[in-house]
């Protein structure tokens, strides 16, 4: 059976620019870009704070690199009007504390996959930690960043398609939890 993947607004409802992008699979949210800011003139998009489910096996890369793919390639298809996409990958994960540079280098390498440039890494304290690093980069509309990023989608969603299996339909952890919320 192929995924499933829909990104909506809030509650499943349609998505309105500047809300919380939702990532379901089928009826499982397994993803949520909290905050997505659109400019004043609609040409640019700023997109952070992404959160996935805790799928054990599967978080530790596949998940937030197929978010990540799939919220930019959403944004572009469904919002000709945008040309630039800006990214900041900041949240804090506690398997990687004191590992801040490997989770730097590996969402570097993320946001590079899907054609994204200018990336950018620097200090972001957060709950009174000082060794958090964010990540930042500009996506831009244009023919190699297209490519890379419908190079990346084949490969991530073949991915997701490989491991699926191993994915409950209604995972029931604290993050999904957290991601039900209203924000």
């Amino acid at each position: 059976m192929g995924i499933r993947l829909r990104l909506t607004g809030p509650d499943g409802r349609d998505y309105v620019p500047g809300e919380p992008i939702d990532v379901f699979d089928g009826e499982a949210l397994i993803g949520r870009v909290q905050s997505v800011t659109l400019s004043y003139d609609g040409t640019e998009v700023w997109v952070e704070n992404f959160m996935t489910v805790d799928f054990e096996g599967f978080r530790a890369g596949a998940l937030p690199r197929l978010v990540l793919a799939e919220v930019v390639n959403f944004i572009a298809e469904r919002h000709p009007s945008v040309h630039m996409i800006g990214i900041e990958l900041s949240r804090d994960v506690p398997e990687f504390v004191g590992r801040e540079a490997s989770l730097a280098s590996f969402r570097s390498e993320i946001l590079q996959s899907i054609g994204a440039r200018d990336i950018r890494v620097s200090p972001k304290p957060q709950g009174g930690r000082i060794g958090c690093l964010a990540v930042t980069a500009i996506w831009h509309y244009d023919g190699a960043s297209v490519a890379a990023l419908a190079a990346a989608l084949q490969m991530q969603r073949a991915a997701y398609q490989d491991a699926r299996p191993a994915i409950p339909s209604k995972p029931q952890s604290r993050l999904d939890r957290l991601l039900r919320r209203k924000p």
